[in-house]
């Protein structure tokens, strides 16, 4: 009752699901991977992009503008991640879940494990991405101001909370 809440997915069947299920209250709409949203500039309050960025490779500083163009002057952004810390996680404590077990078999990521910007595995729309944080964030930075940078703060990817500049 006190704001509006939108999903979006490139995945047409989980959105048939979550209209079929969690619709009233929530909406929701397929996307695709263009780095466009349909939705009016500056209107929303918050952008959640919990393991979304983990998956864009190609085009992740035009999603970052689509992010900004939507968001209101007050607005903030929360994305999560995969990092450096990530890979020290899943070599960890989580080598026993999907991911450690997939990126253990990569030999590209066993080469660049300490020395990269942004790392990719796979290109496809299941691709993995990991970056150096201080590299995310100076991209994020010519539109946003960074609140906080917490790591572990969604499962093993680090959540990133940025706030709209005002100045653009």
């Amino acid at each position: 009752e006190t704001c509006e809440i939108w999903g979006t997915d490139i995945w047409a069947e989980q959105v048939y699901w979550d209209r079929h299920h969690l619709s009233p209250p929530f909406h929701f709409a397929t996307t695709t991977t263009i780095p466009h949203l349909p939705f009016e500039d500056r209107y929303f309050k918050l952008v959640y992009c919990g393991s979304v960025f983990t998956h864009i490779d190609d085009l992740a500083e035009a999603w970052q503008l689509e992010i900004f163009r939507i968001l209101s002057p007050e607005g903030r952004a929360y994305i999560t991640i995969h990092d450096k810390h990530t890979l020290k996680l899943l070599a960890g404590g989580h080598k026993e879940g999907i991911l450690a077990k997939m990126m253990e078999h990569q030999p590209l990521l066993k080469q660049s494990r300490d020395v990269f910007d942004m790392l990719v595995v796979h290109r496809d729309t299941m691709s993995q991405v990991f970056y150096d944080i201080d590299y995310f964030l100076k991209n994020a930075e010519a539109m946003f101001d960074v609140i906080s940078v917490i790591p572990e703060a969604y499962g093993y990817q680090t959540g990133v909370l940025l706030k709209r500049k005002s100045s653009r």
